[in-house]
């Protein structure tokens, strides 16, 4: 189980998290949804550790990120929305290095990129956006974790691998894995979550069902995005 309580994060400009509290049930797929600069990647660097924030508890599966961050390392699977790869190697070498320095065999990493159509032999660099994304959700999960921090993991994605990635989380979700994936694309979360959390400037501002949300668009004959931009702009006022 992920659980956030009373985050507080904020930077030097005032601009960061502000009391967020959020929970991650066993099982659940959770999307982080908001704007570019809302909030969810500094909830999920502040879960991460990479962060101190001001106050707030921090837990996965019992163990406090922030007090024993290597211990909790070991049961996350992380992906940062601006994965840094090193462009000379290939995804063959750094699934090499990251099943080795998780003391998992690479035999799951491999057959993640048959999975993604992935060429496994071929230098980051020569590799496209899209390429590279599925290489660092690769890198993620490897170790087959019991709760992962996905920051935007669709990004770079066609819809084909769309479709493919979330057949993968929703295979974790079935042997309990807790998951907290962030998009600002309400079309993309659609796909493959099963509750909903709404982030603007700083604040949780929405977190239900996403079944509730969509039935409440369908309800008022709106598509998703309207109804979700529709909301948004009312909850500024």
């Amino acid at each position: 189980m992920i659980k956030i309580e009373s985050l507080t994060m904020l930077y030097k400009n005032g601009r960061g998290v502000n009391n967020i509290e959020l929970s991650v049930e066993e099982g659940e797929v959770k999307g982080l949804l908001g704007p570019n600069g809302a909030g969810k990647s500094t909830t999920m660097r502040s879960f991460m550790g990479f962060l101190n924030p001001s106050q707030g508890t921090l837990t996965v599966n019992g163990i406090n990120t922030l007090i024993n961050p290597i211990e909790a390392k070991k049961i996350i699977g992380y992906l940062p929305g601006d994965p840094q790869l090193p462009e000379n190697l290939t995804s063959k070498k750094l699934f090499k290095f990251g099943a080795e320095s998780r003391g998992v065999p690479i035999n799951y990493a491999l057959e993640l990129a048959e999975k993604f159509e992935l060429d496994i032999n071929e230098t980051l660099k020569k590799l496209s956006k899209g390429n590279r994304q599925k290489t660092a959700i690769i890198l993620a999960i490897l170790h087959k974790p019991k709760a992962m921090i996905l920051d935007e993991p669709t990004s770079g994605l066609d819809p084909f691998h769309q479709r493919t990635f979330f057949e993968i989380i929703h295979e974790y979700a079935k042997e309990g894995t807790s998951i907290l994936l962030s998009s600002h694309i309400i079309s993309e979360v659609e796909k493959g979550v099963k509750s909903l959390a709404v982030i603007k400037q700083g604040s949780k501002i929405y977190d239900e069902s996403f079944k509730s949300f969509a039935e409440q668009a369908n309800k008022n004959k709106k598509t998703l995005e309207d109804a979700f931009f529709e909301f948004y702009e009312r909850e500024s006022n």
